[in-house]
């Protein structure tokens, strides 16, 4: 505003510098300029920032780049199906952007890289038709580092395919100054998160007429999940009960009239949005 005020003082001529009257209308013009013309101008020219644009600004910058609306995934910690937030659509905008304009040499998919996750990268050519990131920050959220791995993020040349991403947070084992992380580190993951192994089961019982059971599942959350009692009557007619677990992945059904053969099934949300089904097996009751 002071660099506007100075421009129209500087165009008064000498001869009208002390007139107070008039200077003091030619001072009132950057004000009107500011709210009328300047304010809008510097709007529009921002209008296609896309790392401070929001919502529906954001939108926009989507439909340029060529998304015709926003898209919708399953992303840590939520994992359920919803539009992307601003965070991760700012990352495929960019994405798309550089498929869009790039050539997909290594130098080409290195600063790529660079540009949308907004760190130093590696990008190895692995000489086999495949390539490789390889970053050393801590600072790529999981839910983008999802949307590297499986939803092809990065620009790569055609026919060649991307190997799953590292991030190195430390040196692997018997390595660092005088291999002082000789019993102090990993012998060597370093593929971006350390993988999960998930296992579990369902065990169900049959006492006092009543069917109890209970979800056991490493590292999981197995309380207020959703059970489906398949009942297969002695005729074999099925019917379907529903149960939901306690804070123990516990439940109980007390509705079900033998003879007949149950099966109990769940459907649980793995920490990386996947799903992981699990079912008893069949236990006959009389």
């Amino acid at each position: 505003m002071s660099d506007i005020i100075d421009k129209a003082k500087s165009r008064i001529y000498l001869q009208y510098k002390d007139s107070p009257k008039l200077i003091q209308w030619i001072l009132s013009l950057p004000d009107v300029a500011l709210s009328n013309i300047i304010d809008q101008v510097e709007k529009i020219r921002n209008i296609l920032d896309i790392d401070n644009a929001e919502g529906e600004q954001l939108n926009i910058c989507g439909r340029i780049a060529g998304y015709r609306k926003r898209p919708s995934g399953r992303f840590y910690p939520g994992c359920v199906v919803t539009e992307v937030d601003d965070v991760l659509y700012r990352k495929m905008i960019k994405a798309k952007i550089c498929k869009n304009n790039g050539i997909a040499t290594i130098d080409d998919v290195k600063a790529a890289v660079d540009y949308i996750l907004d760190i130093n990268s590696i990008v190895l050519d692995g000489q086999d038709m495949t390539m490789r990131l390889v970053w050393h920050e801590d600072t790529v959220s999981i839910a983008v580092q999802q949307l590297v791995e499986d939803y092809d993020l990065i620009p790569r040349p055609q026919g060649v395919g991307m190997r799953k991403h590292r991030v190195i947070k430390r040196k692997p084992f018997g390595f660092g100054r005088h291999f002082n992380n000789f019993g102090n580190a990993a012998f060597w993951y370093g593929d971006g998160r350390p993988p999960s192994y998930y296992y579990g089961s369902i065990q169900i019982s049959w006492a006092g007429g009543v069917l109890s059971g209970q979800i056991v599942v490493n590292e999981l959350d197995v309380s207020d999940q959703d059970v489906t009692v398949v009942i297969t009557g002695s005729e074999g007619v099925q019917s379907v009960q529903r149960a939901v677990t306690d804070s123990e992945g516990k439940f109980s059904l007390s509705t079900i009239s033998p003879p007949a053969t149950v099966v109990a099934r769940a459907l649980l949300v793995t920490l990386d949005c996947e799903a992981l089904e699990l079912e008893s097996g069949p236990l006959k009751i009389n």
